[in-house]
């Protein structure tokens, strides 16, 4: 089949996945897109548009199937060579889509800052710290307003109260971001925990505890607020929250650089029942770049949760 347009051929090797495409594509860079029978967000695939504009690739992970796609001249069955004019299309609107999302993160920064600003610190006898049994380190407490959108297009504000708020700074130690996590998990969103909208996550982090006096200290970097808390009440250490396994080599490239010298130990989460492991695999890429350690539960589960069935019983 020919197609006019590299989106058209992208479009087209979804459906065949089974996959919805993306609200906006972006050249030469993975995205997450969701399965057509599943429920939305459920992230069931990924597709990647090639920098040249002539091709990509997607993948389902729910079934494991893969398919390339090109954009193919009638009768050639070979690749189209794209023209001066639809190259010069295709970068115009790829750097339209860069400051447009450029934009977004700036505002929702904005928001970030005021929301963080205006929160107060958070109570020892916050329903998740108590579940987790970790102190706050600085969380705060506020009001947490999500916008949603049903099927049909209608849009409406949840507001959630006693959210605690977490910050997500950048390497250059501005709040880009925040995450906040709810008292019990919402039933309109089905999660406990949320992202600003538009506020990224890439290469964003928090940290527990004082800066290393020593260039040879060991620092510690995990996924979550419960671990990181775990962690630094156990070891005293500085911890860095990367927040989700998937940031967490990016997060260990600006620890890093900024402690060229540290012993840093990427304490992933043990995905035991989760294909692939997440947690442990992510964690040793990052650890293999960074040239760090990698250190998980023996149990399933992250190290907050080893600590809690620990404090249980005892397993020896």
């Amino acid at each position: 089949m020919t197609f006019a347009h590299i989106e058209d051929a992208a479009r087209a090797a979804l459906a065949e996945l089974g996959l919805l495409p993306p609200k906006a594509f972006e050249i030469d860079k993975f995205q997450v897109v969701d399965a057509a029978d599943g429920k939305p967000g459920n992230g069931a695939g990924r597709i990647k548009l090639f920098a040249d504009g002539t091709g990509g690739y997607c993948q389902n992970w729910k079934s494991g199937e893969k398919r390339p796609f090109f954009l193919v001249g009638e009768n050639t069955g070979k690749p189209k060579p794209l023209s001066k004019k639809e190259r010069a299309r295709i970068e115009k609107e790829r750097k339209r889509r860069q400051a447009e999302e450029a934009a977004k993160k700036d505002q929702a920064a904005k928001r970030a800052l005021a929301i963080w600003q205006a929160a107060a610190p958070a109570p020892a006898n916050h329903p998740y710290l108590i579940k987790k049994q970790i102190k706050p380190h600085g969380a705060r407490l506020g009001r947490w307003r999500r916008v949603i959108q049903d099927k049909y297009g209608n849009r409406a504000t949840l507001t959630i109260e006693n959210a605690l708020l977490l910050p997500l700074f950048d390497a250059a130690g501005t709040i880009r971001s925040l995450q906040a996590i709810f008292p019990a998990k919402h039933p309109i969103l089905n999660r406990n925990k949320d992202f600003l909208a538009a506020g990224g996550l890439a290469g964003l982090f928090w940290w527990l505890g004082p800066r290393p006096t020593r260039p040879d200290a060991t620092v510690l970097i995990a996924e979550g607020f419960a671990t990181a808390a775990t962690l630094h009440e156990e070891t005293g250490l500085r911890v860095y929250l990367a927040f989700t396994a998937g940031n967490l080599l990016a997060v260990g490239r600006i620890i890093r650089q900024k402690l060229p010298e540290a012993d840093i130990v990427l304490a992933g989460d043990n995905d035991i029942n989760t294909e692939g492991n997440p947690g442990l695999s992510k964690a040793t890429e990052a650890a293999g770049d960074v040239a760090g350690r990698v250190a998980v539960p023996p149990i399933c589960g992250d190290w907050n949760d080893y600590a809690i069935w620990r404090k249980a019983g005892d397993h020896d």
